[in-house]
């Protein structure tokens, strides 16, 4: 085995072993950001996926106020319309754009962006609340009561 002196079958020295761990520590550091980086993707293409169900739930009530109230409809739709350009710009991986494109947007209608909050919150807690009802009732349920046994 030849070491980087060039001596054949001679020892590697220290500094040969530091070497070899720093780029093996190295590697590993490499391999684990790369997953790291492709999970947060991945989490932010759902984030972007549901947040767009939501956006065009909010423009469907919008439509629905817009008959007895046009102010608020307008609100709802343009509420809708600064989410979307704030998940896109999550999207495509501009963090820093996007807090700023929430802190304009609050800045500019307080009103509408603590209600889409608020209302965002309830959503959330109904979501959570179902899923848990949903996932203790399977746990109570024997098997024998199970559809199709």
């Amino acid at each position: 085995m030849d070491n980087p002196n060039g001596t054949p079958g001679a020892s590697p020295t220290p500094a040969d072993s530091a070497r070899r761990l720093k780029e093996s520590a190295t590697t590993v550091i490499d391999r684990t950001k790369q997953a790291a980086v492709d999970k947060a993707q991945e989490g932010v293409q759902q984030l972007a996926s549901g947040v767009q169900s939501a956006t065009s739930a909010l423009r469907r009530v919008a439509d629905d106020v817009e008959v007895d109230n046009s102010l608020i409809g307008a609100a709802l739709r343009k509420s809708a319309d600064s989410i979307d350009q704030a998940t896109r710009a999550f999207s495509d991986g501009d963090i820093s754009r996007v807090v700023d494109d929430v802190n304009g947007f609050a800045r500019r209608q307080p009103a509408v962006f603590l209600g889409v909050s608020l209302a965002l919150g309830f959503a959330l807690a109904r979501v959570g609340k179902a899923a848990l009802e949903s996932s203790q009732r399977t746990e109570d349920e024997p098997l024998t009561q199970m559809p199709g046994i």
